[in-house]
């Protein structure tokens, strides 16, 4: 049984766990942010589905996949780059609205009003070969050159096999500063709320993940969880799927608005003809028992292995084992309880959904070790459920906030769900940017002129000069703030 946390280290934007040798293991993170399907017509929600599926199927029996949905009121790094362009605005007014928009969004964040989901997609693999015994140091050194090399253009073809499936989403391979900086969060929460401290800053790439990122140890509690760096912990694994699933229903549990909880999902594929056999040999037991009891309802139990067995076969039904935790946090105990309440209920409002609460100690951290960024090749095989590429499709929370063009925003607004969201007049690079049109529509005297004026106040500073036509004089208070 695997009793140890994982450790690995940072190298060349990889992760690798236990060396670059036969037994050790690789991994990468991805950065996804896909479209805002919450309001979503069933059409585009059956669309993305179709494309995790198609993910799903571009899996082999030596690759894994996981998928880390966490949400925070983090927006330091954007906000902060907001302020550096505000300085740089010669029209006071222009100053002077950004600054006030970014005091109230950073208060808010301080807060922690505002709520961010984001979403990392790791895919790992087997390392199957290893060194030749008794070579030379030139010799180790080149092998272990172009084994990163080949694992650098595997990674490189996954991510182009990502844009080709989600086409209308952005993903971003993650470099060793991301994936330091997503195991440094993961494993001390206290960092959520001091957004004046970058860990990166102490970032040493020599040394191994514990080094760098495992600040404290964890003491598990006899009545649920364990305590990590100040913070109560509490985990829920599924235990039943739904009895019916569709696209979207994994958003009851990424929308609660709360903070400080965390899902993880590890996906096995398993070997299409093993199953095959399996079934078989189910079906030739059903058939014997009918042969000798004639009961009906066994012919309509073997009918449906033979439907199964056809589809395995025809490549419509992949099949995976699937370990699914919902990990939450809070200072105390009583809130980490109103957390879990609020999750365990959802759960139970997904159509027959169950889940399974760890409360001894060695099973939260069994469990918590396989929730590690990365890490999927633990030996610990409990709590795993079989699923197949439909129904997974649906509960895989594939789903991060919408935050426009934050990274590069010319204006700021606030989004409906606690959220931030940028605004660009133009897209492209610097030498290609092309201007965007825009249509603001509403009633009269609901904010229409007041919503253009604050986008020319917050964009002034990127124009030499704005030309207005209109009648009516609603923008004459503006014009009147543009010093000539």
């Amino acid at each position: 049984m695997f009793e140890h946390a994982p450790n690995g280290h940072f190298l060349q934007d990889m992760i690798i766990f236990d060396g670059l040798r036969k037994g050790g293991h690789v991994a990468k993170g991805f950065i996804f942010e896909p479209p805002d399907f919450t309001t979503a017509a069933p059409a585009h929600l059956n669309e993305f589905q179709d494309q995790i599926s198609l993910l799903l199927a571009s899996l082999h029996e030596h690759q894994r996949l996981q998928v880390q949905w966490f949400c925070d009121s983090d927006y330091r790094t954007e906000l902060l780059r907001y302020r550096d362009e505000t300085e740089r605005a010669t029209n006071t007014w222009t100053r002077r609205c950004r600054n006030e928009r970014f005091t109230r969004y950073w208060q808010a964040m301080l807060d922690r009003k505002l709520r961010r989901q984001k979403l990392v997609i790791y895919i790992s693999r087997a390392i199957d070969a290893e060194p030749t015994p008794l070579q030379s140091a030139g010799a180790r050194q080149e092998y272990y050159e172009l084994l990163l090399g080949q694992l650098r253009s595997e990674f490189r073809q996954l991510h182009e096999m990502f844009l080709g499936i989600f086409a209308h989403g952005r993903i971003t391979p993650m470099k060793d500063a991301d994936h330091f900086r997503h195991y440094a969060t993961f494993l001390n929460p206290s960092f959520s709320e001091r957004f004046d401290y970058d860990p990166l800053e102490s970032f040493e790439p020599a040394l191994s993940i514990h080094e760098n990122c495992w600040h404290g140890e964890a003491v598990g509690l006899s009545d649920t969880g364990f305590v990590l760096d100040g913070y109560h912990h509490g985990l829920l694994v599924l235990s039943r799927w739904p009895k019916v699933s569709f696209p979207g229903i994994i958003h009851r549990l990424t929308n609660l608005p709360l903070l400080d909880y965390t899902i993880t999902v590890n996906v096995d594929p398993l070997s299409v003809r093993k199953e095959i056999i399996r079934e078989e040999k189910a079906h030739d037991r059903l058939a014997g028992d009918y042969a000798s009891e004639k009961k009906l309802s066994l012919v309509t139990a073997m009918e449906k292995k033979q439907r199964k067995i056809a589809a395995l076969m025809q490549g419509h039904t992949l099949p995976f084992n699937v370990h699914f935790v919902v990990r939450a946090w809070d200072r105390t105990k009583d809130g980490l309880a109103a957390k879990l309440g609020a999750i365990k209920n959802t759960i139970h409002g997904m159509n027959g959904a169950q889940y399974f609460e760890c409360t001894l100690p060695t099973t939260s951290k069994h469990v918590f070790f396989q929730t590690w960024p990365g890490w999927t090749w633990s030996r610990y095989e409990h709590r795993k459920l079989y699923g197949e590429n439909r129904y997974v499709a649906d509960l895989l929370p594939i789903n991060a906030t919408f935050t426009g063009h934050l990274a590069s925003a010319e204006a700021i607004y606030d989004g409906p769900m606690r959220n931030l969201i940028g605004v660009k007049t133009f897209s492209g690079n610097d030498d290609e940017a092309t201007p965007q049109h825009a249509v603001l529509l509403g009633m009269s005297g609901a904010g229409k002129s007041v919503t253009v004026c604050d986008l020319l106040s917050q964009t002034e500073g990127y124009f030499d000069y704005t030309v207005i036509i209109e009648e009516g004089l609603s923008y004459g208070l503006y014009t009147q703030t543009v010093e000539a």
